[in-house]
């Protein structure tokens, strides 16, 4: 029985190391068909000049023209069209004894103010006691756009400010242009400003503060507050149009499946050949912004990794999408269904938190709605990357990653 027991340990011995010469040898060889099949991913982008193209020069190329025209624009605003509108009396009756009294009218000096600003443009100024229809003209020249604010002084305006007590001026901005109401009231309280300052009238405020956080002088303000917004949108989308029709493509999958390769290695080669792609894609955006006038705060390395995340969760569902659809028009059907969802609930066009409790929960879980806020982090306070907006993407990614190999993995292809 010895005999047999050690006869045993020492077949046991030699197994060892031929079994782990085994493992070694399939784990080289699944590496090197994996890295063939990487080769073979970006033969075949290459004869697709279309991905190509889309995936290396149109993502730079649309942030220089988005950059290039945001800092054409003049760094001032242009001065708001509008019309006054006077109501106010320079006459004031005793209550005692009924007599008629004159006082001092505010309401040139306001126009006077309305000249200085120049946040404003003053079209047609009316005197409504000898234009009875002149709020009627004033409303037409705001439906045909020729003006964006309506200004109205009221009756009581001029004896207000000499009894000390608050006047109020009535302003109609345009409200068809959402945008811009709030640049409109702006430019109307600079108006205000300059007359209560030029005729010593309280309360005067003088504020005097820190912006933290501020673009400096000499980068373009717009571009900057525009710019992460557009980052996440093109870092997401472009990796997704890039990898809706990888797999859906059926006979090169089944001719694939005729050589020694396993679906899993497949996959890997390219969910490896595009993120590949994506480090160059990334770059080039960054170069792009850059020299548009970007106002980087935080570090180069925390810009390349946030948008890497948010372009590696559209590959990711990109792949998603490839791996279930069974055409190339589903594919794109299903682009399609998804990118609508994604945008109406990414925050972009609504608040999420003015959204309905159910659809908060959804749009959470959704890519846009971190990726904006990640990358503005970043560049704008200098905040690290790796946040709860990071690791909510990372794991969206890897939720996909494992779906996409589990129906590949399952799918049947004819050959």
């Amino acid at each position: 029985m010895r005999c047999k027991t050690i006869g045993s340990r020492r077949r046991a011995k030699k197994l060892r190391p031929t079994t782990t010469k085994k493992k070694s040898i399939k784990l080289r060889g699944s590496l090197y068909r994996i890295i063939r099949q990487i080769k073979k991913e970006f033969k075949l982008l290459w004869t697709d000049k279309f991905n190509l193209i889309l995936a290396i020069i149109i993502p730079p190329v649309v942030i220089l023209l988005f950059g290039s025209m945001l800092n054409a624009i003049p760094p001032t605003p242009q001065p708001v069209p509008c019309v006054v509108i006077s109501y106010d009396s320079n006459t004031i009756i005793n209550p005692n004894n009924y007599t008629e009294s004159r006082i001092n009218n505010y309401t040139i000096p306001y126009v006077n103010a309305v000249n200085k600003s120049e946040l404003l443009k003053l079209e047609h100024f009316y005197n409504a006691s000898e234009e009875i229809y002149a709020m009627e003209t004033a409303r037409m020249q705001l439906i045909s756009g020729k003006i964006k604010v309506i200004i109205s002084i009221p009756t009581d305006f001029s004896e207000f400010i000499i009894w000390g007590l608050p006047a109020l001026i009535d302003c109609i901005p345009d409200s068809s242009d959402v945008q811009h109401i709030q640049d409109n009231l702006n430019a109307v309280y600079d108006s205000v400003k300059i007359f209560i300052n030029e005729n010593n009238l309280t309360p005067q405020f003088i504020i005097q503060g820190y912006e933290e956080f501020a673009i400096p002088e000499g980068y373009s303000l717009r571009f900057n507050y525009n710019a992460t917004l557009l980052l996440s949108f093109i870092a997401f989308g472009v990796s997704m149009v890039l990898t809706i029709l990888v797999v859906v493509q059926e006979k090169p999958v089944a001719r694939l499946l005729l050589t020694p390769v396993k679906r899993t290695e497949i996959l890997l080669s390219k969910y490896f050949a595009y993120m590949l792609v994506l480090v160059l894609q990334i770059i080039l955006l960054i170069i792009s912004t850059m020299v548009c006038g970007l106002y980087l705060v935080g570090s180069l390395l925390n810009f390349f990794l946030a948008l890497y995340i948010v372009g590696f969760s559209g590959l990711s569902m990109g792949l998603f999408i490839s791996s279930i659809s069974k055409t190339k028009t589903e594919a794109n059907q299903l682009f399609f269904a998804f990118m609508i969802v994604i945008l109406l609930l990414s925050g972009i066009f609504i608040p999420i938190d003015a959204m309905p409790i159910y659809l908060q929960v959804f749009a959470y879980i959704l890519p846009l709605s971190h990726g904006d806020p990640m990358i503005k982090s970043v560049v704008t306070k200098g905040k690290s990357v790796f946040g709860f907006d990071f690791y909510v993407l990372l794991g969206i990614s890897f939720l996909f990653l494992i779906i996409s190999f589990i129906i590949f993995k399952k799918r049947r292809y004819e050959v």
